[in-house]
């Protein structure tokens, strides 16, 4: 059911103008997308459009790449949300949404961090006040990603939802090369939660998010809708290296040899990030950006292998416990820990998979869940009956997958367990 990338690729020298390396530069009318490497990275940038059976190919390998203006010259935003000067154009944002509320990351100084909800115009507000403090002597610099006085960076508002309550067509249009998401699908056809992973992220220079992979080991993608962003990004396996104690990620993959690209992202620009690919970000200018976690058959088998993994970790941790329950109790009880811990239990999953099947073939939907008819009770439990009626085929692009590798990836992990 899984399987591994193996990358050849030289070790990275790092993002230092002291330290010899390799500069790519790619251009594209006013715009430049750096990516610094050495060797051959597999970190491709598309100056023209691509089609979705190439970036399919990026998909399938899990490799990241990234996009120049092209990927958003359609949206909206990119001329009402933005000044002239390239600035956000905070005035308007305020007037349209100021009375939305999204929530606020502040940094303490042991880089631990805590999220309130405030209103759009309140963090503006604050917004305001940073650029007007930026003319003061003694600038910091903002090239660097921090590993000190954490509480003195500037507070994010981040992972705002902003589709789920506004009108998505009048920002941004969803570029076709990600519109096969599974995961937002059946997030938005949920009876039993009101959430997606759709988000817009509003951070003035300076602003950052520490090292992470993405949720559920998802694909993400981001664009930029002003401003700028520089991006650290490890190749798989290597994050098992680094000292977590540590802060300087930066420092201990140049010091250790790590393989690692480093990417300024510019105004209108976008990025693919795969599974699995650790990576800080740190807005270098005031930015606003589109981000997207999603994921579609490709990804399954990371997600699956990272699901795997964390119930193992689970079931070790509370093994102290396992005496004194039954069987399905035991079962029962390290999903509940597993969906506290990542967000998603083995069911949510299995239920994802069949509803997004159902789009691709009718018929073998019913097949299934007919086959394993808990799981048919578990997706009337999640989605409502009308939705799994009524909904049409999907309408993203043709994928290379068919269903029937979705429905023999089911029958291999189903068959597992005891569901029917």
């Amino acid at each position: 059911l899984l399987y591994t990338i193996k990358f050849e690729q030289g070790v990275h020298k790092g993002y230092n103008k002291n330290v010899d390396s390799e500069y790519i530069i790619y251009c594209c009318c006013d715009m430049s997308m750096i990516i610094n490497s050495s060797g051959n990275p597999p970190f491709k940038h598309f100056v023209e459009p691509i089609s979705y059976q190439e970036f399919e190919g990026y998909m399938k390998k899990n490799v990241p790449c990234s996009f120049a203006k092209w990927i958003s010259n359609d949206w909206n935003s990119r001329t009402s949300w933005v000044l002239d000067d390239g600035r956000p154009n905070l005035d308007f944002i305020e007037q349209m949404y100021g009375n939305l509320s999204a929530s606020v990351t502040k940094f303490s100084d042991d880089k631990n961090f805590d999220c309130n909800s405030q209103t759009i115009a309140q963090f503006i507000s604050y917004w305001k006040r940073l650029i007007l403090k930026k003319d003061a002597p003694n600038t910091k610099d903002l090239q660097s990603f921090p590993v000190a006085d954490y509480h003195l960076l500037p507070h994010y508002l981040k992972d705002w939802h902003f589709a789920m309550n506004s009108d998505l067509s009048s920002v941004y249009t969803l570029p076709d090369l990600f519109s096969d998401d599974w995961l937002n699908r059946f997030w938005r056809a949920r009876c039993d939660i009101d959430d997606d992973y759709v988000f817009s992220y509003f951070g003035p220079a300076g602003s950052y998010t520490p090292f992470h992979a993405d949720v559920f080991r998802s694909y993400s993608w981001s664009v930029n809708v002003c401003g700028q962003k520089k991006w650290l990004i490890l190749y798989p396996g290597e994050e098992e290296k680094l000292d977590r104690n540590s802060f300087n990620v930066e420092q201990q993959c140049i010091s250790l040899g790590l393989k690692y690209e480093i990417v300024i992202q510019s105004e209108g620009e976008g990025i693919f990030v795969p599974s699995g690919w650790w990576h800080q970000v740190l807005n270098t200018a005031d930015t606003i950006s589109i981000n997207h976690n999603w994921f579609n058959f490709h990804c399954v088998p990371h997600i699956w292998n990272y699901l795997s993994t964390e119930l193992a970790l689970v079931e070790n941790e509370i093994s102290d416990c396992r005496d004194l329950m039954t069987d399905i109790e035991w079962d029962e009880q390290c999903q509940i820990v597993l969906r506290a811990n990542i967000g998603i239990s083995f069911i949510e999953f299995f239920v994802l998979l069949m509803f997004n099947l159902s789009f691709y073939s009718r018929d073998k939907y019913v097949v299934l869940t007919t086959k394993y008819c808990k799981m048919q009770e578990s997706m009337f439990k999640y989605i409502k009956s009308s939705i799994l009626q009524d909904h049409q085929k999907s309408e993203s692009p043709v994928p290379c997958y068919s269903s029937q590798d979705i429905i023999q990836f089911l029958e291999d992990v189903l068959s597992s367990f005891n569901l029917d």
